[in-house]
C-alpha cells in the first residue's frame, strides 16, 4: 500500500504544503502542491491563528486538488533560530536474557536521555541520536538486534519555546490537521539543498526567506551550530522602497524581475521606469543603482553571519563552502559572487532537485518530508507492534517517528 506524507511550510510571506507519496518501489514522488500567501507570521513566529489557518487551508486545499485526494496529518517547521539543541546522554543497562538489544531497550535508553532541567516555558521537540554505544564501543548508529550489557545514547535535544510550538500547532489544528511532528528548518532545508558528503566534511547553509535569514553549520553529519539574523528578503523589498519612493508591491515586482545582488554584474545603461509615489510621471534609473540598495542589505546580512562564525570559531569547520538558498535570494543574480567575496569560501545555490519544485522556495517544504523519512528508516523503530519478534529485529519500522513524537508530545502537552 502507497504512502502519503504531507509538509506544510510556515514561512513569514506564505505558506506552502507539499503532499508527497512513496510508491510500492519505495520511490518519493511529489503528487500535490499548493502555496498561498500569508500574513499571520512574523519573523517566522506565528502572531495571528485565524490568518494563518487559512492560509493553511488554501494551500492544503490546491495540494489536495492537485493529487486528488484528502490530508489529515502532516509535518510542520519551526524556525532554527527559535530553538536551542542540548547534548545530553542516556546509560541503561540491556534488559533480555540473551542480552540482544531490542525496541524496548532503544525506547528506554532514549527516554532516559530526554530527562533534563528545562525552563518553563521551554519544552522538548524532538530527540536526535548522534550515536549509540554498547559496552564502551561508540560510533553505532542502530543498536537494534546487537548484544551488549549496558547501552548508552548521545542524543541531541531540540527544545523550543512553548508559545511558539503551541501556536504553530494549534495554526494547523484549527483546519483539521493533526502535527505529526515539529522540525527545525536547519534540519528540513538540509535534507533538500545539501548531500551528505558536505554535510560530513562540512558545510554552512544559508536559508535567506522573507522575514529572517536562518544559517546553519554541519560536520559529521550533525547540526553543529544555528543562528538567525532578523533581516531578510522583505527588509531589501522595503528599501527599495523607501530609497526609490515607490510602494511597496511595485518594489517586490521589480525585485523579483530586474534584481541583481552584486553591482559588478549590473549596468549603468540598462534602464527601468517606475512609478514614484506623489510624482504623476514615471522616473527612470538605471539596474546599477537598483543592485546598489540590493547589494548594501545582502551585504548586511552576510557580514552579520560572517561574524558570527568567526565570534564561534567555526570558518574552520566549513571545508565544503556555503550553499545558499531561500525564496529571499534565490532569484537573484550576483548572490553567489557576493557571498563569496565577503565569506571568502566557495558559494552554490541550492535548490530542491524535483521537477515542478525545483525552486529554493520549496527547499523547506521538500526538507521536511526527506527528513522524516530519514528519521523514520534510519534511526527510531515502532515501539508499539507486537508483532515484531526477535528474529526480525533488525527490520526497520515505518511509522516509528509518528509513535516516538507523540510519547513525547503527550508527556509534555
Amino acid at each position: 500500500m502507497d504512502e502519503f506524507i504531507t509538509s506544510i511550510d510556515l514561512g513569514t510571506s506564505k505558506v506552502c504544503a507539499i503532499i508527497s507519496e512513496i510508491d510500492k518501489n519505495r520511490q518519493l514522488q511529489i503528487v500535490g502542491v499548493g502555496t498561498c500567501p500569508c500574513e499571520g507570521i512574523k519573523k517566522g513566529i506565528v502572531v495571528d491563528i485565524d490568518s494563518t489557518s487559512k492560509s493553511i487551508l488554501y494551500a492544503l486545499e490546491q495540494a489536495e486538488n492537485m493529487a486528488n485526494m484528502e490530508v489529515s496529518t502532516a509535518y510542520v517547521n519551526i524556525p532554527g533560530g527559535y530553538t536551542k539543541i542540548i547534548r545530553n546522554k542516556g546509560i541503561i543497562a540491556v534488559s533480555g536474557e540473551d542480552k540482544e538489544i531490542d525496541s524496548e531497550d532503544i525506547e528506554r535508553v532514549l527516554n532516559s536521555a530526554a530527562i533534563l532541567s528545562m525552563p518553563q516555558d521551554q519544552h522538548i521537540i524532538d530527540i536526535i541520536p548522534a550515536q549509540y554505544i554498547i559496552d564502551g564501543y561508540d560510533e553505532i548508529r542502530d543498536p537494534l538486534g546487537m548484544v551488549g550489557i549496558r547501552l548508552e545514547a548521545d542524543v541531541d535535544i531540540v527544545i523550543g519555546s512553548t508559545t511558539t510550538i503551541l501556536n504553530a500547532v494549534k495554526s494547523a489544528n484549527e483546519v483539521g490537521m493533526e502535527v505529526l511532528g515539529l522540525i527545525p528548518e536547519p534540519f528540513a532545508v538540509s535534507e533538500s539543498v545539501s548531500n551528505k558528503d558536505e554535510r560530513e566534511l562540512g558545510v554552512l547553509i544559508i536559508d535567506i526567506g522573507a522575514g529572517t535569514s536562518d544559517f546553519s553549520v554541519f560536520k559529521k553529519d550533525q547540526l553543529k551550530y544555528n543562528g538567525l539574523v532578523p533581516i531578510a528578503g522583505n527588509h531589501i523589498t522595503n528599501d527599495i522602497s523607501v530609497g526609490l519612493r515607490i510602494s511597496f508591491d511595485e518594489s517586490e515586482e521589480i525585485k523579483r524581475k530586474f534584481g541583481i545582488a552584486y553591482t559588478p554584474l549590473a549596468s549603468d545603461e540598462k534602464m527601468l521606469k517606475v512609478n514614484p509615489i506623489g510624482i504623476d510621471q514615471k522616473l527612470s534609473i538605471s539596474e546599477a543603482q537598483l543592485s546598489t540598495i540590493i547589494e548594501a542589505r545582502l551585504g548586511e546580512i552576510f557580514e552579520m553571519i560572517n561574524e558570527e562564525l568567526i565570534k564561534n570559531d567555526l570558518k574552520k569547520e566549513i571545508l565544503t563552502g556555503i550553499v545558499l538558498t531561500g525564496g529571499g535570494v534565490g532569484y537573484f543574480p550576483g548572490s553567489k559572487e557576493l557571498a563569496k567575496e565577503i565569506f571568502n569560501l566557495p558559494v552554490r545555490i541550492g535548490k530542491p532537485k524535483f521537477i515542478g519544485i525545483d525552486d529554493p522556495i520549496y527547499s523547506t517544504g521538500l526538507g521536511l518530508i526527506n527528513y522524516s523519512l530519514k528519521r523514520k528508516f534510519n534511526y527510531y523503530i515502532e515501539h508499539n507492534d507486537s508483532e515484531v519478534k526477535k528474529s526480525n529485529s533488525s527490520k526497520k519500522s515505518g511509522n516509528n517517528i509518528t509513535s516516538f513524537f507523540k510519547k513525547i508530545w503527550d508527556e509534555y502537552f
